[in-house]
């Protein structure tokens, strides 16, 4: 009895350690009710367009989204949705026609308009940018390049541009390295990158963008 018992519980615990597991990778963020209580005019209000992309790897989905996720992370603008706005718009809709309880449906014409949008282009991505010698042999260099436009939406007038890069020989991630972007999983479509010198090229670049927009190109009332 006592050694069906221990074999019992051996199997439990076998059965517990290999069982499904998730990992929630928390990226922070405002909550609902703080968004809700923010008005329009406290931050900038600020959206994000598709990425052109100028190479043959098909990244520029997964670009935009790590940039609109971290320009939110920040926490210093109001990020408006806009590569998929039409999944908005169709809830406004439904609500219009009559098929939702007039109790929760959501009135049209209350969406906010972008005061400064971020436009870009993928310039550069290059697993295989050039070959590096070491004392112990040698190393790809990853190579990734994208030039932004922030353009006033009042005035249609450029009001800074810049060119970011990122280049990796290892895929490791500093955490200290990474203000805005951190070590978390790459954006969906890009995961085929995952733990590969790319992978830390595109956040170092990502995450210089996002301290351009930050802490040069945002700037309200003539701040230093």
């Amino acid at each position: 009895m006592k050694k069906l018992f221990i074999l019992g519980f051996i199997s439990s615990l076998f059965l517990f350690m290999c069982g499904p597991t998730a990992t929630v990778t928390t990226r922070g963020g405002p909550t609902i009710s703080q968004v809700q209580r923010t008005t329009p005019y406290e931050k900038s209000r600020i959206a994000v367009a598709r990425f052109n992309n100028k190479t043959p790897y098909l990244v520029s989905e997964g670009m935009t989204d790590m940039l609109t996720s971290a320009l939110f992370n920040t926490g210093k603008f109001i990020v408006l949705e806009r590569e998929n706005l039409d999944v908005v718009l169709q809830e406004q809709k439904l609500s219009s026609v009559g098929v939702i309880d007039k109790r929760t449906a959501v009135p049209a014409g209350m969406l906010e308009g972008a005061e400064f949008l971020v436009v870009g282009a993928i310039t550069g991505f290059e697993p295989n940018y050039r070959g590096v010698k070491t004392a112990v042999g040698g190393a790809k260099q990853s190579y990734v390049a994208v030039d932004l436009r922030i353009i006033d939406s009042k005035t249609g007038r450029v009001v800074s541009t810049v060119t970011v890069e990122g280049k990796a020989t290892d895929s490791l991630i500093s955490t200290g390295m990474l203000r805005w972007v951190g070590a978390g999983p790459l954006a969906s479509s890009l995961r085929a990158w995952s733990n590969t010198p790319i992978d830390k090229a595109i956040r170092i670049c990502i995450d210089k963008a996002v301290d351009f927009i930050v802490n040069y190109s945002m700037k309200k009332g003539g701040e230093k």
